[in-house]
């Protein structure tokens, strides 16, 4: 596992998957995305993988990330949270991403549907 932390996030990176945790009352724009995505082509370069977002914390994520923000190789998207705000808020997200998009309350059951995806 590679770990990679900056201002606004930490980052986890594994074999099939990988878990981003948004810093608190970020706003998460195309710009932050953009620093990700490098991150995850350096690490996945062509290899298909999940993004597992880990929602611990409270952030505003704008819907140009979905709009223009995706690599071709993320295969699937889980929400992780157990907060019903944050279930609330990946209900309106969903539309956004043309992909597999599921919600799990713990980061257990989302490490295990990333894993038995491929």
């Amino acid at each position: 596992m590679e770990h990679f932390t900056n201002e606004f996030c930490e980052i986890e990176l594994y074999h099939q998957y990988v878990i981003v945790t948004i810093n608190e009352n970020i706003e998460f724009t195309l710009d932050k995305a953009s620093i990700i995505r490098e991150k995850l082509r350096s690490h996945y370069k062509s290899n298909d993988f999940i993004l597992i977002s880990h929602r611990k914390y409270k952030h505003q994520i704008s819907s140009e990330v979905y709009k223009h923000g995706q690599l071709d190789n993320m295969k699937g998207l889980a929400i992780v949270s157990s907060s019903d705000e944050e279930r609330d808020k990946a209900i309106i997200e969903q539309p956004l991403f043309n992909k597999p998009f599921t919600f799990f309350s713990t980061i257990e059951e989302a490490k295990s549907w990333a894993e038995v995806f491929f």
